[in-house]
């Protein structure tokens, strides 16, 4: 048996090597330091392995020598690939490798057992795999050829019902609705709809932070970890929720489906199919663009057929902007088809003095101090590069902090613009936080930051953030980029100071004018509250859809 004093200085002497797939990276670092209070704990970028490639990822975690290889992910039973990091972790020395997540998820595996079960592991899934593919593919031909005869279907029902059924089906094939503009957008919509009187039930395949399950019945279809490549993975969780889902809806069918638009999904379509109800879609994007550019996926021939065959099956799509609707003009769908229905945001819980001076006690401001707040993924279009350098060029002597609040893949380069300008101190970055923490957050500012840049390979931004409602609504002084939809529902001057997308000199001088004065933040503010309850609630984007559903029958 070991003494304690070897016990202690096996700890000590500990190394781990933290990668973060997705989720916050703080919160990850502490998880591990609260269960290894005296190991080394040193990152890995998921860039870095990529770049490696996978002949050299090997290399690379050995040159680094863990003894514990962890890896973190914002929802372990959507983590595909999870045998392969084990058997990465075994093959570059480390003891033992670790797979968690937010939410207790844990998997822990030994070198040995990792070696020893490769073998099996890789076999099976590669099969698993190669069927998935295989039965997707007839399945695909069958559904596409359904919807070829039905395309000029009526779906108008006979009698519209006073207080609709609808089901909303919400099948993403990957996390995301624990925190951000998605899980706003699910609760916005949902929370209206029931209030403006319709039944809704939800068929999910995650749990949807901060969904009320006592109002909405609520069938969670969990995914399995099983694929050998993202397509894979996408396609085999598709059969697997798609199958359940319409046993589901085929029970009790409703009034019509609702289908928040997924990569490699078809659940809406079947289920529309086999129940004779209208699919109404919730397409906030083209999937074949976003793995084009932004998030890699391969089988981008098989996503443009899925792809285009819930576009063809829905009876009504929903888009955010006047952008997305012409992108769907210019692909062949019928302009009757298509209805432009922005995000929105619930005014009651978005409010001023919903709790802000209480936040502001928590993180340790001072009254004194002038609050410059941002909500948002760390991610390509949202700006957050752009931001950090207009902090670096805030005076220091200035009384402005600011509230950096999400995670994502820039947040490494954000940290570092900050700590090479010497300007870290004045940044306080909570990471990703619980929903319903949202509003006081944003109350505890005094300005509120959306630097959205322009979108990759010179496409028209096409989003409807739902942060800049929920900025409008907390009666802030805005700061945004002439961008989009986000330079048409704000005016300059009037509900908010806009500059030039990318900009970092209009950036900062926009800040700086704002935080020096205290009349201009509360006139834009009150302006743009008044506009967003007036035009631009969840139940103007629920009421829509709803209308629709009333205009098939005419």
């Amino acid at each position: 048996m070991k003494s304690q004093t070897e016990v202690c200085a096996t700890s000590i002497a500990m190394k781990i090597v933290l990668l973060t797939l997705s989720g916050d990276a703080a919160r990850a670092h502490e998880t591990l330091k609260s269960r290894y209070p005296d190991a080394t704990i040193n990152s890995i970028s998921r860039e870095q392995l990529e770049k490696a490639g996978s002949a050299l990822r090997i290399r690379v975690l050995r040159g680094m020598s863990p003894e514990i290889f962890a890896v973190a992910t914002e929802r372990l039973v959507w983590q595909r690939g999870q045998d392969q990091f084990l058997l990465l972790g075994a093959l570059a020395g480390a003891r033992r490798t670790i797979i968690f997540d937010a939410h207790s998820g844990w998997r822990e595996e030994s070198k040995s057992r990792a070696i020893a079960s490769a073998p099996v592991r890789v076999t099976r899934e590669a099969a698993l795999s190669s069927a998935a593919m295989r039965r997707a593919a007839k399945e695909l031909r069958a559904l596409e050829a359904a919807v070829t005869r039905d395309k000029h279907r009526e779906w108008a029902p006979a009698e519209p019902a006073i207080n609709p059924q609808m089901i909303y089906l919400r099948a993403s094939p990957g996390p995301g609705t624990q925190a951000g503009g998605a899980a706003s957008h699910i609760n916005g919509f949902v929370n209206a709809a029931l209030q403006l009187g319709t039944n809704v039930s939800l068929i999910s395949n995650d749990e949807i932070a901060g969904l009320d399950q006592t109002r909405v019945p609520t069938k969670i279809i969990w995914p399995e970890p099983i694929g050998s490549t993202r397509a894979a993975f996408d396609i085999y969780n598709n059969l697997h929720f798609t199958e359940r889902a319409v046993l589901e809806i085929q029970n009790e069918p409703p009034d019509f489906i609702y289908q928040r638009y997924a990569r490699f999904s078809w659940a809406g379509v079947a289920a529309a199919l086999r129940t004779q109800r209208p699919l109404f879609l919730e397409y906030n994007g083209s999937e074949v663009w976003v793995g084009r550019h932004w998030d890699r996926v391969d089988k981008l021939d098989l996503l443009a057929r899925y792809e285009r065959l819930n576009l063809t099956a829905a009876a009504r799509i929903f888009v955010v902007s006047e952008v997305e609707r012409q992108n769907l003009l210019q692909a062949g769908i019928e302009p009757e088809k298509i209805i432009v229905n922005p995000n929105g945001v619930d005014a009651d819980k978005f409010k001023p003095g919903i709790g802000g001076d209480e936040a502001r006690r928590e993180l340790g401001l001072t009254p004194d101090e002038i609050v410059v707040g941002f909500i948002g993924t760390f991610g390509p279009w949202h700006g957050v590069e752009v931001l950090a350098q207009a902090i670096t060029n805030i005076p220091l002597d200035s009384p402005v902090r600011f509230l950096l609040i999400g995670s994502g893949a820039l947040r490494a380069r954000v940290e570092e613009i900050l700590r090479e300008a010497g300007a870290a101190d004045r940044v306080l970055m909570p990471g990703a936080v619980a929903h319903d923490r949202v509003p006081s957050l944003l109350d505890a500012c005094d300005v509120l930051v959306s630097p959205h840049v322009p979108l990759d390979a010179g496409a028209e931004f096409f989003g409807s953030p739902t942060k800049l409602f929920e900025y409008m609504a907390m009666g802030k002084g805005i700061v945004a980029s002439r961008l989009g939809q986000i330079g048409e529902v704000l005016q300059h001057e009037e509900t908010a100071l806009l500059v030039e997308p990318g900009n970092v000199e209009e950036l900062t001088g926009a800040i700086l004018r704002l935080t020096t004065s205290p009349e201009l933040r509360e006139s834009l503010g009150a302006a743009a509250r008044r506009t967003a309850v007036e035009r631009h609630t969840w139940k103007h984007n629920a009421q829509r859809v709803i209308d629709a559903y009333r205009e098939l029958s005419k």
